[in-house]
């Protein structure tokens, strides 16, 4: 029997918050720790009226395989990768309308640079698939460029926030949004990942 995505959508948000208040609550009441026992976790949902989510990870080995490989990593791990989490989500609703000043309200330190907004936006107006940040006696360019046909896609783009751009730059790299490498000259160079194309397609109006 095929399961509705929605149904799976909806059961993996409840767990994982579910997840973070469980291990919020034993941060207060125990400390940090390095490792819970998957019947913590079930006994805490029995006593907070969870059946159903209790009756899923009976019915389902994976997820309570992986259920109990996040709670071997304790306390501080599961809420440090919920919040990273949070912050993916964040920026993934970049561009959605309603749904991204919803997740900019619940997570407001996880919204992109308006320079960062723009970088992305930049890859998508000039159709490039990478970029390459060069230092001229003016200052920093990024230099767009389709790296399949080897054709420099208009002028440069001058950064609004100079002082920035690297930071800017690199932290898209780190969120996945672009890949980062040198090239022989020693510039940086990006290269956009899909989900860095999902954003800045969204930000052309």
């Amino acid at each position: 029997m095929e399961i509705d995505p929605n149904l799976l959508v909806a059961a993996y948000a409840q767990i994982v918050g579910l997840l973070a208040d469980f291990s919020s609550s034993r941060a207060k009441t125990k400390g940090k720790q390095e490792a819970i026992e998957l019947k913590e976790f079930v006994d805490w949902l029995s006593t907070h009226g969870h059946h159903q989510i209790v009756s899923l990870i009976d019915r389902n080995q994976a997820t309570s395989v992986s259920i109990k490989a996040a709670l071997a990593e304790g306390t501080s791990a599961i809420l440090s990768r919920i919040s990273s989490l949070e912050r993916q989500l964040a920026i993934a609703s970049e561009g959605q309308g309603a749904f991204a000043i919803l997740a900019s309200s619940l997570a407001p330190n996880s919204k992109l640079s308006s320079q960062q907004l723009a970088i992305l936006k930049e890859y998508e107006e000039r159709q490039a698939g990478t970029a390459i940040l060069h230092y001229l006696d003016s200052g920093p360019h990024l230099f767009f460029i389709d790296q399949q046909n080897g054709v420099r896609r208009g002028e440069s783009m001058v950064p609004e926030d100079v002082r920035f751009v690297e930071t800017d730059l690199d932290e898209l790299a780190h969120l996945g949004l672009t890949s980062r490498s040198t090239n022989k000259q020693g510039d940086k160079v990006f290269r956009l990942t899909r989900q860095g194309h999902e954003i800045g397609k969204r930000l052309i109006v």
